[in-house]
Order: C-alpha cells, then structure tokens, then sequence
C-alpha cells in the first residue's frame, strides 16, 4: 500500500523521474555537511530537518574522516532510509592527492597512500548505502600547477611580423622532473636580443629548452671524463715501454739497484694511473647507466624514418657497449685469480705471474678506453629525453592508475554495488581540472579498469567496459570551471567545457560566484552560467544516468556570513517545479507553480522548506508549534539539551 501511495501522489521531491536542466526537481538538489567537524551525523540530521533528500557528507581531511565513528555511517545510513534522502561522499580535501604529488614534489609512496586513503572511503561509503553505487567525490588535483590566459599569447619561438598570438594558452606552468620529482614553475616571456629578433618564451618552450640543456650538460660531463682518462692513459704510455724493459731485465735478474727503485717507481705510479682510470671509468659508468635509463623511459616519440635509424644505430652502438662490459667482467675474474696465485706463489714463479697480471691489466685498460669511446659516441646521438613534463601531463597518468587500483578494490569487493568513484574539476589552476585532460583521465582510467576486469575477473569487453562507465565518473563543479573568466574566458568558452565532460558526469556540484574568487554563494547569486552548463551535460546523459544525478549545492561560506539556508536560493534560480505531473505514458513533466513564483507571493507555509509553520502563526493563535522544538530536530527552540546527533553548526 506504502508503495502504491508513493508511486501515485509523488512529488517533486521525489527525484527519481526526469532531470531537466532548466526544471530540476527539489529532491534532486541537496546540500553539502560541514567538513569542518566529525559530527557528520549530526550535520545530516540537520539537512534532513530542513527537508533536504540529497545530503553530501565529507570532512577535510583524514584526520577528522577517521574522527567520525564507523557505526555512524550506519546510523546515517538508518536516517537516510527513514526519510527516503540519499547521500552522498566527499573524500578528504587537504590530505588526498591521487597523483602523489606534496609540497615537496612527486612521490610514488605518497600516491599509494592517497590510494589507500581512498580504498577506506569507499569502504565508509558502502556503509552509507549498501545498495550501492553512492558517489564518492574526489579532487582531480591537489595545489596550483598552471594559469591560463585566453588571448595574447604567441606560440614558443621567433615572433616575426606575420605571427598571431594563439587561443587559450597557458602563462604559466608547473613541471615536474620523471625521475626525482622535482617541481618547478615556468612563466610566458618575451625577449628581444641585439640581433632585433623577438622570441616567445612560453612555458612549453621553457620546459624544452631545459630538457635539451640539461641533457647537454651531462654529455658536456660525459666528454670530461673521456678527456680526464685520456690524458691518465698518455701519463703512462710515454714510460710504459721502459717499464716492460725493466721487467725483462728483472726477470733476468741483471737489474742494479738503482734500476730496481726505477722499477718500484714505475710500477707504483702504474698502480695509481690504474687506480684513478678505474675511479673516472666507474664516474662515467655511472652517468651513462643513469642516462641510459632516462632515455629509455622518456625518450622522445620515434616519428621520421631518420630518427628510426638513429634509433637502430643507438641499440647496436649499446649492444657494443655491453659485449664490452662482458669482455671487462672476464678479464677482471682473471686479474682476481692472478692476484690469488701471486699471493701463494714461490719466488721464482712470482715474475711469470706477475707479468701475466700486468698483460691482462693492460688488456682491461684497454678495454676500458674502447668502451668509453663507444659510450661517449652512442651518447652523442640520443636526442634529449623528455625528463621534465607538465605536471597536468604527468598527473594524467598517475591519477587514472590510482583510479584504476581503487575500482578494482572496490569491484572485488562490492561487485556492481561499489561506490562511484567521481573525479572533480577544482580550480583551472589546479591539474587534470580543465575538461579535456579531466576527461581523458577518466577515459585513460576506465579503459586500464575494464582490461583488469577481463584479465583478473574473466569479464567480457562489453561487460568490463560497462562497469567501468557505471562506477568511474566526474563530479562537475560548475562554480569551480567558471573561475577562467578572469583570464578572459567567455560564458560561451566554460558552456564547451562543460559539453566536452557531459557523458562522463555523474555528480554535480551547484555554487555561484563571480569568476574570480569560489564565492560559494547560492545558485542565482552570482554570474555562473549554471543552467548552460547543466544544458550542456544533460545532453549527453542517458535516462538512467538523469534519473540517479543529484547536484549539490555547496554554499557553507554564504551560510557563514548571512546565517541563512541557501536552499530556496538554489530552487528559485534552477526553476524546481512544486508539484510534478504524470502524462499519459507514464513520464514526468514538471508543472506549476514553480519556487521562484510561490517564495515571496505565496509563502513557503504550501512549500514544505524553510519557514513551515512560521512563528507568527503561533503567536497569534497560541498552538505549540514545530519552530519551538529542539534545533536538533529542526526547530529553533534555545533549549539546552541537545540530542546526541544534534549538529554543531551555525546552519543547522
């Protein structure tokens, strides 16, 4: 009966029928809780009393999240169930960098910690609603790596007098080094040298240039030290030929004894050139092997037949190298059992095997000399690797393997009932937050995830990739994308964004402001062109994916300073229909009268929100009303006793 009562007399609170961006049912916009406290439950039990159905809890960061006790999620989910809201989770803010990247640059271990933070939201997150597929929103980026400027900017190189300044460039930028995970920033520059000429420094052009420089710089070190044993090598080849006839003659036993102290001389002074041929060798070899694996992991892309075949010469130069590596490692085995033998030797054996050490070191430094030679001149041909990268470049990858490992702990775990990872655009500045790169993140993320699925769970292509899409997604901040305006962005540039993540969105974030600042003001209160924005995205979503959207409005800040619950604000503004209507077919369609007309002409006693019974009507006729209940269950009593679930907040 409950069922059949519901299904009949719904109202627009009930979300679940159409999501139109100009006529958004109340129930699909709820509220964000305070991030600011542990006391989630109690920040929910006040979105519940204010008549929200869509609750985003969260806190900012790890500390506070492992603050709220694990049997609270049960008891909001209990909540939830008996007022029929639904919720969702904000992963923590301060502490949770999917790419890995800190303060102090990028850090492998640091990623795999954000993944385990994450895999322990998604746990708290299915306790939330066993059902499944609660979104889970996580930020794209962590901190500031880039700005923007719309015009005015000419591409890396020379400037001549034809040239025009390019379309949405960025004027500056973070990079960040592969290998050590060093940061740096790079900044949009003109120059003007003697010559006349003009060149444009632009961060890409920078970025370049120190890779071709830095690569430079170690093959400079690389020549040093061929130089360094070469002028050892010519330090002892000059007496090298007296020394061997002072052997001889030893060996015959006809030397004098100031001959014998030349000897002693000679064979320390070859001692220490061998010593230090084989310090400069080990310099060397270990510039070359840590060059060499730069170049392997970060080489340039193989584009022309001519970079094909310096390609080749490159690998058959190294493969040189290696046989002499291997001819070196022999020798010196054999020098190792030599100098055994010299040891327990008698004296008349001594000589004969001390001149074989000396051939056979002599074979080594010669060897020695022949790999350097082929080192320094396979080194010379490799182009510069691309050691240091855009940071928003380098996030894209890490983000969709953290991505990935979570899904897949999540699938494992909770089937086709696991919680929605939904990635979200922060600030333009921030990594990964523009729509392109943040769409291929979540493309590159689900396609690693749904060939897991087909590796590790046997799944079919169309049955991995379809998981992938259900439970990978983005979270679409609307306010947060809007901030381009103050680099000269239009209302038309940020509605492309929005179009260009449209399937992909899973979850939105409302907030207005002006495009310089996250305001966090209510929908309508600012210049956000929210309703193109949704237009945008709605496009591009199918009925399944409109019936389970929800859109958060996030205005804690406006709460803050005007003491007043921004909800109507947000109905008024996105045209939310009272009541809805069912047509012949069974659909939803929204009719009137809408929020924005009955706010202020018909008063919200009709409307359910805000002032339900307002205070005046009991001063008046004297009746006990809901207004002088406890605020902890919605009312506005100044009673001291507090439920346990009570929030704590200013808006509660």
């Amino acid at each position: 009966m409950a069922d059949f009562f519901k299904r009949e007399y719904s109202g627009s609170m009930d979300s679940k029928y159409y999501f139109t961006s100009d006529k958004i049912p109340a129930g699909k916009i709820g509220a964000t809780a305070s991030m600011q406290t542990p006391n989630q439950i109690g920040e929910l039990t006040s979105r519940l009393n204010q008549g929200l159905k869509a609750v985003e809890i969260g806190a900012m960061n790890q500390r506070l999240l492992d603050q709220v006790p694990l049997k609270h999620f049960t008891e909001m989910k209990r909540l939830n169930k008996l007022t029929g809201a639904e919720a969702s989770l904000h992963a923590p803010i301060q502490d949770l960098d999917l790419a890995g990247f800190t303060e102090h640059g990028w850090n492998e271990y640091e990623r795999k910690g954000s993944v385990e933070k994450l895999k322990s939201v998604i746990d708290r997150a299915h306790a939330l609603d066993e059902k499944g597929n609660i979104p889970i929103t996580v930020h794209a980026g962590g901190f500031p790596s880039q700005k923007w400027q719309k015009e005015g900017l000419y591409k890396g190189g020379e400037i001549e007098e034809t040239s025009k300044p390019l379309q949405d460039q960025r004027s500056e930028m973070a990079i960040v080094n592969q290998d050590t995970g060093q940061m740096q920033q790079v900044r949009y520059r003109e120059k003007e040298y003697i010559s006349g000429k003009k060149m444009a420094w632009t961060p890409e052009f920078s970025m370049n240039n120190l890779n071709r420089v830095s690569w430079d710089e170690e093959q400079l070190r690389l020549m040093q030290h061929k130089k360094e044993m070469n002028e050892v090598i010519d330090r002892f080849t000059r007496s090298e030929g007296r020394y061997l006839e002072l052997l001889e003659a030893n060996k015959k036993k006809i030397l004098t004894e100031r001959e014998k102290m030349e000897l002693a001389s000679l064979e320390s002074e070859k001692e220490r050139v061998a010593d230090h041929q084989k310090e400069i060798y080990q310099n060397m070899r270990s510039l070359v092997e840590d060059m060499y694996n730069r170049y392997k992991k970060y080489k340039p892309e193989v584009a022309t037949l001519e970079a094909q075949e310096r390609e080749k010469e490159i690998e058959r130069n190294m493969g040189v190298v290696k046989s002499q590596q291997q001819k070196m490692e022999i020798v010196e085995q054999e020098l190792d059992k030599l100098e055994g033998k010299f040891k327990k030797s008698k004296e008349e054996e001594a000589e004969n095997i001390r001149l074989d050490y000396m051939r056979k070191a002599n074979e080594l430094n010669k060897t020695y000399h022949e790999q350097t030679e082929s080192i320094v001149r396979t080194v010379s041909k490799m182009p510069a690797p691309k050691t240091w990268v855009p940071i928003d470049k380098f996030a894209k990858e890490k983000v969709s393997s953290s991505i990935t490992e979570a899904a897949l702990y999540a699938y494992k775990k909770y089937g086709e009932k696991a919680p929605i990872i939904s990635v979200e655009n922060v600030y333009p500045e921030f990594a990964l937050s523009r729509a392109n790169s943040l769409k291929e993140t979540v493309e590159l993320a689900k396609e690693n995830f749904a060939k897991e699925l087909q590796s590790k769970e046997k799944l079919s292509r169309k049955k991995a990739e379809e998981i992938a899409n259900k439970i990978i997604g983005i979270t679409w901040d609307v306010g947060h994308i809007y901030m381009l305006k103050k680099y000269g962005y239009t209302d038309e540039d940020i509605r492309k964004e929005a179009e260009k993540v449209g399937k992909h969105v899973s979850h939105i974030h409302l907030t207005d402001n002006f495009g310089f600042e996250d305001s966090h003001l209510p929908p309508g209160e600012g210049a956000v062109n929210i309703k193109e924005q949704l237009e945008e995205i709605e496009k591009s979503l199918t009925e399944e994916q409109r019936a389970k959207m929800k859109a958060i409005v996030e205005a804690g800040e406006f709460v803050a300073n005007f003491k007043e619950v921004p909800h109507l604000y947000a109905l008024s503004h996105l045209n939310s229909p009272l009541y809805p209507s069912r047509l012949e077919d069974g659909t939803m369609m929204p009719q009137g009268p809408y929020w924005k007309e009955i706010w202020d002409s018909y008063g919200t006693y009709f409307g359910g929100f805000g002032e339900i019974m307002p205070q005046k009507y009991f001063d008046l006729y004297g009746a006990p009303g809901f207004s002088q209940l406890p605020s902890s269950l919605g009312g506005s009593s100044a009673t001291p006793e507090r439920g346990r679930f009570a929030s704590t907040s200013e808006e509660a």
